[in-house]
């Protein structure tokens, strides 16, 4: 099994003698797929879960059905599909089979019809149970949709997280997907955390068919599932997590699943006692544990961290590294953007907007989150629901997305890119890429 790299970059390659703050960004990187694991198909074992009560008459039912249709059509004969629809009441429309006909597909979800309350709970419990029972080699993922909120069956978020981690711990992990202005954005993040998946939503439901690509793109590459590092820090140094970092209980994060050839990562400060002039000092170690697909657990170390001790004269002198300083500053973006969203919830709109133009100011350098701010101040004017579920999806893709090895400099919105779905950088979360 080819092992991950663990790589310590700094902001600057050295530290201030008077003690202070030095901003790292640990970073996992995935070997390139040898070309025998490229011809290699994991397996994978998906059940679809589908909110069809009233809210989704119409076109949006119709939209997530072709998303149906559309992702059995990319699955192979090795994989195998479950779909349940829900209202109040669970419908499971296809049992966990191998990948069915286009014909079997198509005739299946032509006879559902929208209309009752939403049990989401009900409809994700039954398809993690569809996927009970997994083998090693295999992926087994629930993909929920949603457009509102639950208002039957359990209604405790806290709870259902809980379940969601519960079944991750049996092999079943949770992706989640809203659709449009109604959805409980705060449940269907914490679910995806909570259950190892991603999190996404369309603005509309023709929006829906980018998010299931990217998921697909996702579990094709993947190498390694629930990474878990540890942070060691030496004496007289504190280590401050930046962004929307996920704790786990025993004081390790959890990064994101990464794919092969790709890069997760978590941006951290780090603050530092004084120390003599002249001399070296360590900084911090870290250990990685992870699963393979087989469900393997991987371990790598790196570390620990050592830099020469300057004056903060010489230390001004040098160069910060770039890559670095527009990590850091995406890590930043997730917590910044978090206080606009609190101004517009309680109503005070021109103190949201005129956070936004200072945060302009204070991203100016980085073109992505320029962008993003830019979309943002507009919602924030036309659409303040949108807005909100905006800020909420953006920081947490901000906080958890995986790169490329050799981060491909962004000129403008990468919806149409050609890239791995999972890696492009989208100016607006909630909107896919053009489709006839």
């Amino acid at each position: 099994m080819l092992q991950p790299e663990i790589l310590l970059s700094p902001l600057k390659p050295a530290i201030p003698a008077q003690g202070g703050t030095l901003d790292i960004v640990v970073r996992v990187q995935a070997p390139d797929q040898p070309a025998d694991q490229a011809a290699k198909v994991t397996p994978k074992r998906l059940a679809l879960v589908v909110d069809r009560s009233g809210s989704m008459d119409g076109e949006p039912l119709r939209e997530a059905l072709k998303c149906v249709a559309y992702i059995a059509g990319r699955m192979t004969p090795a994989d195998q599909l479950a779909l349940v629809v829900y209202d109040d009441e669970v419908d499971t429309k296809l049992t966990l089979r191998q990948t069915p006909s286009a014909a079997t597909v198509e005739q299946t979800i032509s006879g559902i019809r929208s209309g009752g309350s939403t049990n989401l709970f009900g409809g994700w419990e039954e398809g993690a149970r569809q996927l009970e029972g997994g083998v090693p080699g295999t992926i087994s993922r629930v993909l929920l949709l949603s457009d509102g909120q639950l208002n039957c069956g359990l209604r405790d978020e806290e709870a259902i997280a809980q379940h969601c981690s519960d079944w991750l711990a049996k092999g079943v992990s949770t992706t989640t997907v809203g659709l449009g202005r109604g959805f409980n954005e705060d449940l269907m993040i914490a679910m995806a955390r909570a259950g190892g998946g991603q999190q996404y939503y369309g603005r509309s439901a023709k929006d829906l068919h980018d998010s299931f690509d990217e998921e697909f793109s996702l579990l094709q590459a993947l190498y390694l599932r629930q990474l878990d590092i540890k942070l060691v820090p030496a004496q007289g140094v504190i280590v401050e997590p930046i962004g929307l970092v996920q704790h786990n209980s025993d004081g390790s994060y959890r990064l994101s699943d990464l794919a092969w050839g790709a890069e997760a990562w978590i941006a951290l400060r780090l603050h530092i006692s004084p120390s003599a002039a002249g001399s070296q000092r360590d900084l911090l170690a870290v250990s990685l544990q992870a699963n393979n697909l087989e469900g393997q657990t991987i371990s790598a170390h790196a570390g620990p961290l050592s830099l020469p001790i300057l004056t903060q004269q010489a230390i001004d002198a040098l160069p910060a590294e770039t890559m670095i300083e527009q990590r850091l500053l995406e890590a930043e973006f997730a917590q910044a953007t978090q206080a606009s969203l609190e101004l517009v919830k309680r109503g005070n709109i021109e103190a949201a907007l005129d956070l936004l133009t200072s945060l302009e100011a204070r991203f100016a350098r980085h073109p992505w989150l320029r962008d993003k701010l830019i979309s943002l101040r507009e919602l924030t004017i036309s659409d303040r629901d949108m807005m909100m579920k905006e800020v909420q999806f953006s920081s947490v893709k901000m906080s958890r997305r995986l790169v490329a090895k050799e981060d491909i400099q962004y000129s403008k919105s990468e919806t149409e890119s050609l890239m791995p779905a999972f890696l492009r950088r989208k100016v607006e979360e909630g909107k896919g890429r053009k489709r006839e």
